[in-house]
């Protein structure tokens, strides 16, 4: 028998209390039986996610009990080739030299100092300094961390935005593919605006939830084999529409905030690039089009 859940009846970004089931996620966790037997006995369960009426953003209905799970869900032992293989793998590339790019245009010459959290193999702190930046990381799993500081020679924290403190050092900080894992996203936001000197811009890139429900669906009616899957886990506990992550950004404080299309991971296959090329390039350029199921993902700034 696992630890049980605890409900969660408020949205995390705006405080309504009418929430409707849109989805189910489902755990499967019996890789941990040896490693974390408590983890391990989720494994089964089911919960539903859940869209607030009032904003659009989902959730889940309910989160386990079981005292640090997403830190003991997060402690994967993989293997030092794996890691290494993930710090040369190039199909996030475009996803950096977009925010980068972003970020260098928001920001005078002079102001450098970027913090990217969930630094992962320190990839994108690499194409940073390349570029010119004074980048660091922040990286909770301590495997990845320490290879981060090894490959870059940047300064890479171990440890999460709940524990890691620096105020008002960082011109930039980036969140790529992270705040979808962390529950109580405004929280997170709340402590990424600590970081930040004045003036300073985030850049935060995430699914786009609404639409990926429709194209997990897709799938599954052009393939009765196929079960849509978007939080097994709880690997992703928080689902932004454009609307409900400006809103969280806002209402933690950043100013001039924009939400876009998110530029899409390429993996190896010129077909699939070519496919995710077309879907992404008119989501990004067509006004309205982020709202629409072309924008797989959302790419946020907002400044300080």
């Amino acid at each position: 028998m696992n630890a049980g859940f605890s409900p969660v009846d408020r949205c995390w970004v705006c405080g309504g209390g009418t929430l409707t089931a849109v989805h189910g996620a489902r755990f499967d966790l019996s890789e941990y039986a040896r490693q974390d037997p408590p983890l391990a006995e989720y494994s089964g369960a089911r919960i539903d996610i859940v869209a607030c009426g009032d904003c659009g953003f989902a959730q889940p209905a309910a989160l386990p009990a079981l005292p640090a799970f997403f830190d003991r869900m997060y402690d994967q032992r993989w293997s030092d080739d794996w890691i290494a293989a993930e710090h040369r793998a190039d199909y996030k590339d475009a996803i950096f030299a977009d925010i980068l790019a972003t970020l260098a245009r928001r920001l005078p010459g002079g102001r450098r100092r970027l913090l990217d959290i969930g630094a992962h193999a320190g990839r994108f702190i690499a194409a940073a300094r390349h570029a010119g930046w004074q980048a660091e990381g922040l990286e909770l799993n301590p495997k990845t961390a320490a290879f981060a500081a090894s490959a870059t020679g940047a300064p890479i924290h171990q440890g999460n935005v709940h524990t890691f403190s620096a105020d008002g050092v960082y011109d930039a900080v980036t969140l790529t593919d992270v705040l979808e894992h962390i529950p109580e996203p405004r929280v997170v936001l709340r402590r990424v605006a600590r970081y930040l000197a004045p003036g300073g811009w985030v850049a935060v890139k995430v699914p786009n939830g609404p639409a990926q429900r429709v194209k997990e669906r897709g799938h599954a009616l052009l393939d009765r084999r196929y079960e849509a899957r978007l939080a097994d886990n709880l690997v992703h506990v928080n689902h932004f529409s454009p609307a409900s992550l400006r809103r969280a950004l806002a209402q933690e404080g950043f100013r001039d905030v924009t939400v876009i299309a998110g530029a899409p991971e390429y993996p190896a296959g010129a077909v699939s690039r070519i496919v995710r090329r077309l879907v992404f390039l008119p989501a990004r350029f067509i006004p309205g089009a982020v709202h629409t199921p072309l924008a797989l993902n959302l790419q946020a700034y907002g400044r300080r």
